[in-house]
């Protein structure tokens, strides 16, 4: 009982270092919880790969999207076909190269910061009202990178991950249509 209380304390006070200002603008999941969406914070960075199983439904080029962020490198993406292998070129690359892929029908449509500037901007050829789900990831999780800032994904909503959320966590109460100002 002991440790479960000490992890909870640990948990919150991880989020609330994160940022000071906190509103119900962005989803703010540990490193434990992220990793029912496929996304995994280690200690060098924050990494993602996920292959959409209705890829061609949804109308996407690349059924296989790749990401990862690290001390060294704000953010790298990477696009993938079936036939396509996932190699390794440095270090962080190994470890996405590594890492296995998801197979869930929830992705990233965009990759950004608070403010709302982009590095990933896979929104613009949808629908404008295209509600999505952002979440928060604070990178002071990542024990070896001195990145101090919040990183926002924003997640295509679908039963999948409402599923993969946690119980206490209502996917309606977080949905919203992005406020995009421009690529970074």
């Amino acid at each position: 009982m002991k440790i479960k209380s000490f992890i909870a304390i640990i948990a919150v006070l991880t989020i609330i270092s994160c940022s000071k200002t906190k509103t119900t603008d962005f989803l703010y999941l540990n490193s434990e919880q992220l990793k029912s969406l496929g996304v995994e914070l280690k200690d060098n960075g924050l990494f993602y790969k996920n292959m959409n199983p209705k890829w061609r439904e949804d109308g996407e080029r690349f059924c296989l999207l790749a990401f990862h962020c690290t001390s060294d490198n704000y953010l790298t993406t990477n696009h993938y076909t079936e036939s396509d292998i996932v190699t390794a070129g440095e270090n962080n690359d190994t470890t996405l190269a590594e890492k296995f892929y998801t197979k869930n029908d929830f992705y990233p449509l965009l990759i950004g910061n608070k403010k709302g500037n982009m590095s990933l901007d896979n929104y613009t050829v949808l629908n404008k009202e295209l509600k999505l789900l952002p979440i928060a990831i604070c990178m002071n999780e990542a024990k070896n990178s001195n990145r101090k800032d919040t990183v926002i994904v924003w997640f295509k909503a679908t039963e999948l991950i409402k599923k993969a959320l946690p119980t206490n966590v209502r996917l309606e109460d977080y949905l919203k249509v992005p406020k995009v100002l421009n690529k970074e």
